[in-house]
């Protein structure tokens, strides 16, 4: 149940990022989830990595880094330093509890159902998922004006889901 509500967040803050900084800026910042995952298995998981794996963790860093100081440089000069800097902070939370959710389904999946890990994240997934939807975007939700053109593609990607799964 907290992995799939820990695992809804992480999306809904890379999602929610988008609107305040650039597409460059979250698929780079994105990245950050090699770090957490390098040292969340180090800790917990007892994996063991070479000196080069924590050489490209450092570039990975460095590059972050770089990349974040150029947004909040740019988007001052803008007029919009803030807000690209909160999208950043975005990203990096939300690749911070992706981090978390790779490590802890990687050790369920070794050590338990894999089926059952699945289920589960479905269903407390969609749960979470729906309780966020009605509290944090039911006013955008309510905006849409609801036709075949909105609703046909929506239908289809559920039923493809349906399907798949």
């Amino acid at each position: 149940m907290i992995l799939g509500l820990i695992d809804i967040e992480a999306n809904y803050l890379v999602i929610k990022a988008y609107q305040y900084t650039t597409l460059t800026s979250v698929q780079l910042l994105d990245c950050f989830v090699i770090p957490v995952v390098l040292l969340l298995s180090w800790f917990f998981l007892l994996v063991r990595y070479k000196a080069l794996h924590f050489v490209g963790v450092g570039v990975c860093l460095l590059g972050m880094g770089c990349m974040v100081g150029a947004d909040v440089l740019v988007g001052r000069q803008q007029g919009l330093g803030d807000h690209k800097l909160l999208g950043d902070l975005l990203v990096l939370a939300g690749a911070t509890l992706y981090g978390i959710s790779n490590v802890c389904e990687e050790f369920i999946v070794k050590n338990l159902s894999r089926v059952e890990f699945l289920g589960m994240m479905g269903l407390f997934g969609s749960f979470f998922s729906g309780i966020q939807l009605a509290i944090m975007e039911h006013k955008e939700l309510l905006k849409v004006q609801w036709d075949w053109q909105i609703g046909k593609p929506l239908i289809l990607t559920v039923f493809t889901l349906g399907l798949i799964a």
